[in-house]
């Protein structure tokens, strides 16, 4: 296999290497459910912004927590237990008649208002936590890094949280990866994640429901590894404060899946390619479709 001729960038922010127009796993997942769903997601001219989900902020700061520690301060807020709720634009419209109990409201909404203006702006550009959700994440993290297996590897020199991009040379698509963890011979890629159940049954469930075999494939292929690892992270708690909170498991891709994330994203990529050449995104068809059946463990 002819490995791309990559370029990397080094101390790209995760928020930069999102917003780089460039395909990735997470694109090419959307491209699977229909071109019409990666049309509207990424090229429509009134697409929506993507906010980050909970867990998606929290897993970011576990990542932060194993691999860039040193980057925690500058790039996470946590909200104190007692600070006040944001108050709504209808609270901090000024009621006519002072000295009423609605007048009183709006001096604490003010008050409130003022509170937040202030932490905001001390914390622009931070994610901002809540106490219980930055204590998961650092306990997630302190599990992974107590791991014997996942701390050799994480131990080992290595690369943390490059970007690189490179132009695919059969379709002439601009890609882009970003790998947890590289070795620096780059044997070994590692990539974290945090899971209900890292058991091998639901976690393979897992890896087939989120396509995260997809994103192994793309990440070994980039810069030519002979072995992925998932570093698994789950909590044994709703809301854990420490690693004795969590479990963590280390699991190899087998060579099966990783093949099979490597016939999806040719698959993907012949039809994006197909796709932004012809100017048609078609969405689940015109037709009638095959009659739907249940899930196959589902026969009863």
């Amino acid at each position: 296999m002819t490995l791309p001729r990559l370029t990397h960038h080094p101390g790209m922010t995760n928020e930069d290497y999102h917003a780089l127009d460039a395909i990735s796993p997470s694109r090419l997942k959307v491209l699977a459910k229909s071109p019409y769903h990666y049309f509207d997601k990424y090229l429509a001219p009134d697409r929506e912004s993507q906010e980050p989900t909970l867990s998606m902020q929290v897993g970011t700061a576990t990542h932060t927590q194993v691999l860039e520690p040193h980057l925690w301060d500058q790039t996470i807020a946590i909200k104190p237990d007692d600070a006040p709720s944001r108050p709504t634009e209808k609270q901090l419209i000024q009621p006519a008649r002072t000295g009423t109990k609605a007048y009183d409201a709006w001096l604490k909404a003010c008050d409130n208002r003022d509170w937040w203006q202030e932490f905001d702006s001390n914390n622009a550009g931070k994610l901002l936590l809540s106490a219980k959700d930055a204590a998961k994440a650092k306990a997630q993290a302190a599990a992974i890094l107590a791991h014997p297996a996942a701390s050799h590897l994480l131990r080992m020199d290595g690369v943390r949280e490059p970007t690189y991009t490179w132009s695919d040379q059969e379709f002439w698509l601009m890609c882009k990866s970003r790998p947890d963890f590289h070795t620096l011979d780059r044997k070994f890629v590692c990539d974290i994640k945090q899971t209900a159940d890292a058991s091998e049954d639901l976690f393979s469930k897992t890896i087939s429901g989120f396509d995260y075999h997809v994103q192994a494939a793309w990440n070994m292929d980039a810069i030519g590894a002979k072995m992925f690892f998932y570093i698994c992270v789950e909590s044994l708690r709703a809301n854990p404060t420490t690693a004795n909170h969590c479990v963590v498991a280390v699991r190899p891709a087998s060579e099966a899946q990783i093949d099979a994330g490597r016939r999806r994203i040719r698959s993907a990529m012949e039809t994006l390619a197909d796709c932004i050449a012809s100017g048609k995104w078609p969405g689940y068809g015109d037709r009638i479709l095959d009659p739907i059946d249940l899930p196959h463990w589902n026969k009863d």
